[in-house]
């Protein structure tokens, strides 16, 4: 997909309706800006929901650290 679009005076852009749908941006979104060489490369953040459950069906075996014994302090 390829778009142009007019940096305002302000130094804003307004992202084309189609590309914020196919990315899903919304109002409120983060998004992450990226220079490479000549290039400026825009990417949005993942929510923490993004990531929830992406960890099911795998064994991790016991991740729970050891638990340190009770201290006693004088």
């Amino acid at each position: 997909m390829h778009a142009d679009a007019i940096v305002s005076s302000k130094g804003q852009v307004t992202l084309p309706a189609a590309m914020r749908a196919q990315l899903g941006i919304t109002p409120g979104s983060h998004i992450q800006f990226e220079v490479r060489g000549r290039e400026l490369v825009i990417k949005p953040e993942l929510p923490m929901s993004a990531y929830y459950g992406m960890l099911k069906g795998y064994d991790l075996g016991d991740i729970e650290p050891e638990k340190e014994a009770d201290r006693t302090f004088e």
